[in-house]
């Protein structure tokens, strides 16, 4: 009896051991956060150029941070940290995929995540902006969820509109020493998965939303020039590779390769309303872990992709400072891009 007792028990044991091997910690999990707290018209800071009308951004994007406390984590955020108090950059983007998705690792847990990269900007005192890319909502919380989650830091740019599609639709206004808005930042959600599990798309809400904000800012100061930040493609990063050049500036950049990933049709409507305002300089993602960044100009609109930043998602991973030059005219020249390993 007591060898059957401890066959059986040996069996039990076994058991837990193999259905809680790779299984996250339920303490991770944010989902219904978005619930709770509300992002809709939270109020997003402007900025103030110097005299110099330049503006500094760092872009950081793919990080996929599994707990906040791996090795692998650490890397990332240590060197992330590093740029920041040397470049020291007036605002740091963070273009999606933050945290894992789909991980059976059992030491994921985002909550710990989200915490440790949000006490980081804060001990920073580090304005930054986030866009939820496809991994960020995929288990333990929606992209809903992590922006409201993130929006308890105050350093922590992300806010929505009421009654559009995606977690997070909001601009940021660049404005000279006179309180004019020279230039504009604008962020939107380019969504996950669909139905079929194949890449979203921003829907028809979205993309007019971006239109009427840019054309409000446009009634503003019809000199204007605007800036998009998201996390996946377009076909015209595509069509930017095919078409048009290659970036030349101070440091050497990659042409978008000319068989680059096309995909996401859906966005098409997207690139339509851009060339239509005719006043979009950049348009920036993240999204494909290229092994270095890529930047290519058509038609007056650069299309640029930034490696990512997390240490296991590619061989050479590292972040982009993008300077805008504010008071010069030609988009060509409007843009520094400062290619970044760590």
């Amino acid at each position: 009896m007591k060898k059957f007792l401890s066959v059986v028990t040996v069996l039990l044991m076994l058991t837990l051991l193999l259905t809680s091997c790779g299984k996250p910690s339920p303490d991770g999990d944010i989902t219904g956060y978005a619930e709770k707290v509300s992002i809709i018209g939270r109020e997003v800071p402007a900025f103030t150029l110097s005299d110099s009308a330049d503006f500094s951004i760092l872009q950081i994007s793919d990080t996929h941070i599994i707990s906040g406390s791996t090795k692998k984590d650490i890397k990332a955020l240590d060197s992330i940290r590093t740029q920041i108090e040397k470049l020291k950059p007036q605002l740091v983007v963070v273009s999606g995929d933050m945290v894992e998705g789909n991980n059976k690792n059992s030491k994921f847990n985002k909550k710990t995540a989200l915490e440790t990269v949000g006490n980081m900007f804060e001990e920073l005192s580090q304005y930054w902006a986030y866009v939820p890319g496809n991994n960020d909502g995929e288990m333990m919380g929606s992209t809903a969820d992590v922006a409201a989650f993130l929006s308890q830091y105050e350093h922590c740019i992300v806010s929505n509109e009421e009654n559009l599609t995606g977690a997070t639709q909001y601009s940021v206004d660049l404005k000279n020493t006179d309180g004019k808005t020279v230039h504009s930042l604008i962020f939107l959600d380019s969504l996950a998965r669909d139905e079929n599990n194949k890449y979203d798309y921003m829907k028809d809400d979205q993309v007019e939303w971006a239109k009427k904000t840019a054309e409000s800012k446009t009634q503003e100061n019809p000199d204007i020039f605007l800036s998009f930040f998201f996390h996946m493609n377009t076909p015209y990063f595509a069509k930017s590779g095919k078409e048009g050049s290659a970036y030349t500036g101070a440091f050497n950049y990659n042409h978008i390769p000319s068989d680059f990933y096309e995909g996401i049709d859906g966005n098409k409507a997207f690139d339509e309303m851009t060339v239509d305002l005719g006043n979009v300089g950049l348009v920036s993602i993240g999204h494909i872990h290229p092994a270095t960044n890529y930047c290519s100009f058509l038609d007056g609109t650069y299309y640029h992709v930034t490696r990512a930043a997390g240490f296991g998602v590619t061989k050479n991973p590292g972040c982009t400072l993008i300077t805008i030059h504010t008071d010069v005219k030609d988009t060509k020249d409007m843009y520094d891009f400062t290619e970044i390993v760590f």
